[in-house]
């Protein structure tokens, strides 16, 4: 395509073609008449392709779309903190409706009823030892969800191992495998959020009454509160499916990386493979909280 400098140049040569000039003999600086002629039919055909074609924008890349926390929206929820003895009724909520659809649970056929994943069980008592977890009543004080939580220093976060050794059931064993595996691919965090410790949001069950109605995602923002208050300044988690990792981007978490399901294989095969289309990967989701927060609200 020519310049409009050398359009205009072209087209001021046209006075070459005049008649009177069609016998004069050209300075060697100057164009030939058929090379003058020949680039502008040229330059012609190239304006009339320009101004023929189509004009084509370029496409805009649609950007994912990040759920909104509705902060406006009262509950009339109350909260506490959770302690070892009132581990029936916490387990009573995940076996209500954190186990039967959590999808790696649901992928290895862990849940057959209440009490029936003893590894899960015992993880949870162990957590609720720290008295990090939290419950939330209704305006009646019933208690209509929990979000059970824990906290790993570094030293701890790596050098805890795959706990396979230590299983109850053994078909619960890709379950700890695949955590160990992302939890090794995260390593990194410590240092990218400075921080020795995490605050870790790792199962929430409500009551199936107040399902859908926004109870979950309050309390793991209320967890997040938690864990500034406690002085925690990074919050981590691990999301396994569609619908959890949507809960956690809801709270402005981010997820760092993942693992495939599908393409995970433990003890050489890919026990994960035939899952719910829904729900592809195992996702690391972070986030930082920044203590100068508490500056407004003391």
């Amino acid at each position: 395509m020519f310049s409009p400098r050398m359009l205009r140049s072209l087209t001021s040569a046209r006075g070459l073609l005049h008649p009177s000039f069609s016998h004069a003999r050209p300075l060697v600086t100057q164009p030939s008449v058929s090379e003058v002629t020949e680039a502008l039919d040229h330059v012609k055909e190239a304006e009339n392709k320009l101004n023929s074609a189509p004009s084509e924008e370029p496409p805009v890349k649609k950007q994912p779309s990040v759920p909104k926390l509705d902060r406006e929206r009262d509950m009339k929820l109350t909260y506490s903190i959770v302690g070892p003895d009132r581990f029936k009724i916490v387990n009573s909520l995940l076996y209500a409706t954190y186990h039967p659809d959590e999808p790696i649970t649901k992928h290895l056929g862990l849940f057959k009823g209440p009490d029936s994943i003893p590894d899960a069980d015992r993880n949870v008592q162990l957590m609720l030892l720290k008295h990090l977890s939290m419950f939330a009543f209704d305006s009646s004080g019933e208690i209509v969800g929990v979000c059970v939580n824990n906290a790993h220093f570094r030293s701890e976060f790596l050098d805890m191992e795959n706990g396979l050794d230590q299983v109850l059931d053994p078909a619960y064993r890709p379950m700890l495998d695949i955590h160990h595996a992302l939890r090794m691919k995260n390593k990194h965090i410590y240092d990218e959020l400075r921080t020795e410790k995490f605050f870790s949001i790792r199962m929430v069950g409500v009551d199936p009454k107040t399902r859908g109605m926004g109870v979950a995602t309050d309390l793991i923002r209320r967890s997040i509160l938690l864990a500034g208050c406690l002085g925690f300044t990074g919050v981590k988690t691990y999301a396994t499916g569609k619908f959890s990792k949507k809960a956690f981007a809801t709270v402005g978490m981010l997820q760092t990386n993942s693992i495939n399901y599908s393409e995970y294989e433990f003890e050489g095969k890919k026990v994960f493979e035939g899952m719910d289309p829904n729900h592809t990967e195992l996702a690391f989701m972070k986030k930082k909280f920044f203590q100068s927060c508490l500056k407004h609200i003391m």
